[in-house]
Parts: structure tokens; sequence; C-alpha cells
């Protein structure tokens, strides 16, 4: 019963506060789209109060194994959680489907990169700010664009190749030294100039570069050093040499009136809404997106041609019918149809970038699933990239399966190395995989490549898949 206490014009008023009040308990109950909300995500509770579920990772080896063990005990969508934050990942391409709109990166998950990377790279930068950087950096990887590169690329790989012929059949090559090397300088000499490095200035950029990126590594999945720790000291003694190159470089190219040819930089220099940090952010990211991947790429490619000898000499031979004596052009880097095919199940099988993340300001509904508001989901790549029911012995390398007529059985989102989201897809994926056609091309109609025998490969999955020590090569002249 009401309160008898209460006026008319109370009662209408109480009437309309309960009306309201129901009002709200069915938007709590229902969307304005009319959907459930669906069932509970399954996944892991946090093992730990601070770290979440970040030691698990680390027990597993990676994130990436971590995620291997999560979706095959719980399917297609997983929770856990990364320190305090709840995170989803999706591995299967129908749900990829769902966010392939999505455009925001979660700068939380990369943020133990921006040491290295800086504040204003293109990594951290999300919203309409971040698509204006996007696709004023797109437009110098377009395809009409990395046609430019072909003929840096052909350069770089003879030097390489000559320097190649120098070993002896039976001495022992470093072949991810090498292959590294070779990207820096064709990345620095594609994106900065010519003379942006010689071979002391590269070596020097490819140590700094590696006591860097193997400290952000190791911050995936353990803590930051003290500060007065000796491991810190070096990496911030790394981190001020690259930087330095990188600045002095800027310099240079600013107070360059006739700039010859026109570089990735000028892109940036030119820019009227970047300041000098942000530039210098930017190119390093570029550089070590671009000499990162494209490196182990080669290096895993070479070496799956040395497990696979029947592989390489099927590219060979395919080299020599198409190239015969010409250097590879981009008018027939297409008629290298099998040599792609090695460089995509190169990709796959080797699992080069393991894993991506995005986030949204709205709940989003994924399948019978709704990931809340600002929650971040990651994007298995590798997962799916390994899985069984799409790709049949995930293990073996199979470069058939990405024949015209196999790659039609493969479903539509499977094969994403280089991710897809929301036009933030890897912007130098073209300008990588015209690296690994231009390399091949120059270097196995070169040599043959051996692996070391009783040498055993283990893959490190880190942000990028690098092998866990030095692969050992041997070569013989053809």
């Amino acid at each position: 019963m009401f309160p008898t206490h209460l006026s008319v014009n109370d009662l209408g008023v109480f009437a309309v506060a309960m009306v309201f009040g129901l009002i709200v308990v069915l938007l709590f109950m229902f969307d304005f789209k009319g959907r459930s909300k669906g069932p509970a995500i399954p996944g892991e509770e946090p093992s730990d109060s601070e770290m979440g579920n970040l030691l698990d990772m680390g027990k597993a080896g990676s994130l990436h194994e971590y995620l291997m063990l999560l979706h095959e005990k719980y399917g297609s969508i997983v929770g856990f959680w990364w320190g305090k934050k709840y995170v989803v990942s999706l591995a299967s391409p129908e749900y990829w489907k769902e966010v392939n709109h999505i455009f925001d990166r979660p700068p939380d998950l990369f943020r133990m990169f921006e040491p290295l990377i800086g504040k204003q790279s293109i990594q951290y930068a999300n919203g309409p700010g971040g698509r204006k950087r996007r696709q004023l950096m797109d437009r110098s990887f377009s395809h009409e664009a990395v046609k430019d590169y072909y003929e840096h690329f052909v350069m770089i790989a003879k030097e390489t190749a000559d320097t190649l012929a120098k070993y002896s059949p039976e001495e022992h090559i470093p072949l991810g030294k090498v292959m590294v090397a070779m990207a820096i300088k064709a990345i620095s000499v594609a994106g900065m100039g010519r003379e942006f490095f010689d071979k002391k200035e590269i070596e020097k950029l490819e140590t700094a570069y590696e006591v860097c990126w193997n400290e952000m590594e190791a911050r995936l999945t353990g803590p930051a050093p003290e500060l007065d720790s000796q491991r810190e000291k070096d990496f911030q003694g790394a981190r001020a040499a690259l930087h330095s190159l990188v600045k002095d470089f800027i310099r240079k190219r600013r107070e360059d009136e006739e700039k010859a040819e026109k570089l990735f930089i000028d892109s940036l220099l030119d820019c009227d809404f970047m300041d000098e940090d942000e530039i210098c952010d930017n190119v390093i990211s570029f550089l070590i997106g671009g000499f990162h991947t494209t490196g182990y790429m080669m290096t895993w490619c070479l070496y799956f041609l040395t497990k696979h000898p029947e592989v390489q000499e099927k590219v060979y031979q395919e080299i020599e019918e198409v190239l015969e004596d010409e250097d590879i052009k981009p008018m027939v880097s297409s008629e290298l149809k099998y040599t792609r095919q090695v460089i995509d199940e190169t990709l796959r099988a080797s699992v080069l970038a393991p894993w991506g993340a995005r986030v949204h300001d709205f709940d989003l509904q994924v399948g019978e699933y709704v990931i809340p508001k600002e929650t971040p989901i990651l994007l298995p790549f590798g997962v799916v990239l390994q899985d069984p029911n799409i790709w049949p012995e995930p293990k073996r390398f199979d470069p058939d399966r990405f024949s015209q007529e196999n790659i039609k059985q493969i479903p539509s989102m499977a094969y994403q190395p280089f991710g897809f989201a929301g036009k933030r897809k890897c912007p130098g994926w073209r300008f990588s995989i015209a690296e690994g056609l231009v390399f091949l091309s120059v270097l196995i109609k070169r040599f043959k490549f051996h692996l070391v025998e009783g040498k055993e490969v283990k893959p490190v999955h880190r942000l990028v898949t690098s092998p866990a020590e030095e692969i050992w090569v041997t070569i013989t002249k053809r």
C-alpha cells in the first residue's frame, strides 16, 4: 500500500519514479538492439593479485605459447588478466570479422616499448590523429611506392652475396646475423638514403638495436630492471646511441637542399603536424619495424629451405626460368609464384608476428559474447596460423598450401601474418614481401644453403619470433 500521508501530486511523482526505475532495470537487462548480453566469456582467474596471469605466461614461455594453451583449453574466445587488466583473446577468423573495423590499440599492452620507440610513436597514435598519421605513412608504402625500392634491394642483396662468396664451403656462417644486417641496410638505404650508414654505422646500429630490443621483449614476461642496475645502464646506453644516430641524420637531411631521391623520411620532415621528437620516434619505429621483421623472415625462410632442399631447388628453377640473366624488376615479381608461396609459408610456419591487439570504446558483440568496452582484445595470429583445423599438420613446412588451388580452401581472414584490423595492418607489408622476393632471387641464384649438422633450432616467441640461438649454415656456389 502507498503511504497515506502522500498527496495526489506526490503519488504522481512516486509513480513516475517507479516507472523510471523499471526502465533503468530493463536497460540493464537488454541493450537497445534487443540482444542478450550473452554468456560469460570462458577463461582464467588471476593467479596473482598484482600480476594477474603474467606469471602463468612466463611459465608457458611466452604470450604466444600461453595463448596456445588457453585456446586449446577454452576454445576460440578466452579471457585472462594482464596484471590488473582484464583482456580477451579471439582466435577465430569468424570472430575477427567482428573486430575488423577497430583502429585503436590498447596503449597499456605496448607500454613497455615506450622507452625505446618514444611516447609519440605511431604505435600509440589512436583516434582521428592516429588515422591521419597512418594515412601519411601508408603513402610511402603503397603498391606504386614500393616499386621504387627494388633497385635498392637488388644492390644490397648483391653486396651481401659478394660477402658470402668469400666463405669457403666448410666455413660456418651466422645466418641470423647476416640476414638482419642485410635487412638493416636495406631499410636504411630505402628509407633514409644511400648515405645514411656506412658499414661501421650499421654495425653500431645493429648492436644498439639488439640490446634495446632484447630488453624490451624481456619486459613482456618480467619486471623492468632496477634503475641503478647494469642491465638498465646497458639499455640506456644503447638507446642513446640509437637516438643519436637518428637525430643526426634528421639534421643532415633537413640541411640537404638537393635531395636527389625521395625518401620515406621526407614525408615526415615535410609534415606540418609533427614536431622533432615525434619525427624521431616514428623514424625509430619505422627502422625497427622494417629490419626486425624482415631480417627474421629471411632467417626463417633460408632455414626452412635448408631443411627442405627439394623446395630450395624448386625456387632456384623458378628464378632461373623467370629472370634468366636479368635482375628482378617489379613488373616480373608476380611471376615468381612459387617463391612467393615459400615466403607465405615461412610467415605461417615461423609464426613471425604472433599477436596484435585492439581496444574499443563501446561494448562489442562477438558471436554470442559481449566484450565490455575498453577491454583490450588480443588477436593471436599465431594461434590461428597453427590451427590444425585450418592448416593440417601445422608444423609441417609446405609451400603448396598457398597454391592458387589450395588457397581457395582456406577460410577468409585465416592468413593474417601482418595483422588486419581497422586499417592498422603493418604499413610495410608490401615492402617486406618485395624485400623477400628480391633477396631470394639474388641469394638462391648464386648459392645453395646447407644447415650445419647437429644444430637444433628452437623458436622464441616474443613480439617477433626469432631463433633461440644463432642458426649456422654453409654455402656452395651454383
